[in-house]
């Protein structure tokens, strides 16, 4: 039998993300410019995990920390192969799920030395195509606006550097992402100190603030529409952080903060 054929941007610019809630079954509820509701296969993360944004195509879930389009988001909910999941969309397919399962920046700090921050430069050497860092969840233009990437050399050589800025924009250090499960899972450049710092892509958009531990979270939720995830660079949060907190808040006009 001849295979199926189906072209998946004709299919995503065809059927908007948002058509898919009813066919998949899922309880959204409009939350600003996005859609949330809970998981329905992770069932973890609380009723609000999942994060829908039509305007981006995209959607996001912090109990599976992946996102994606339209397909993507099928091929999650039913547990299934991104074929399988562009067939049932196209309404070209039985939709059965398979074996297989799809797997796939204001910043907070304290105040530190601003003429050393003024005088750090971006990284010219990262490479945002890496292998490693396309198989971690990102792709190469979001790597590249952001300014992350794979270091070849250097003291994050090895990992994904990933630039950490003041409030004003200044770039004041790179954390260094560990991309093959070598431990700490983030590296520092000497005296800098990451509890006084928090991450995120772009500024807080909304009134609340999703808070979670690894950057590439908080990096891979933006790629996926979601832009008021902040990403904390320490194992704990301390009295610091905590005041830092409430000032991040006060500033963005936020009057809530998830935990992810």
């Amino acid at each position: 039998m001849k295979e199926l054929y189906i072209d998946f941007a004709e299919l995503k610019a065809a059927f908007p993300i948002e058509d898919s809630f009813e066919r998949l079954g899922l309880n959204m509820k409009q939350n600003g410019p996005a859609f949330r509701g809970p998981c329905p296969t992770c069932q973890s993360g609380g009723d609000r995990a999942l994060i829908v944004t039509p305007a981006k195509h995209s959607f996001y879930c912090f109990g599976a920390r992946i996102g994606g389009d339209v397909i993507a988001l099928v091929a999650h909910i039913h547990d299934c192969d991104m074929k399988t999941a562009a067939a049932f969309l196209a309404g070209k397919g039985s939709g059965d799920k398979p074996d297989n399962k799809k797997s796939n920046a204001s910043t907070v700090p304290q105040e530190r030395n601003k003429e050393a921050a003024r005088s750090l430069q971006p990284l010219s050497y990262l490479e945002p195509k890496h292998h490693l860092v396309q198989k971690a969840g990102l792709d190469e233009k979001t790597c590249a606006y952001l300014g992350a990437g794979y270091a070849p050399k250097g003291i994050m050589r090895g990992r994904m550097a990933i630039p950490i800025h003041d409030k004003i924009g200044n770039l004041v250090a790179y954390c260094g992402r560990a991309l093959k499960g070598e431990h700490p899972k983030l590296i520092f450049p000497k005296d800098f100190k990451p509890e006084g710092y928090f991450f995120s892509a772009l500024q807080i958009p909304v009134d609340e603030i999703a808070l979670v531990r690894d950057p590439l979270d908080a990096l891979i939720a933006n790629q996926n529409g979601v832009e008021n995830v902040v990403s904390v660079l320490t194992e704990t949060i301390n009295a610091a952080q905590l005041r830092l907190l409430a000032e991040l808040m006060d500033d963005n006009d936020c009057q809530a903060i998830e935990l992810y």
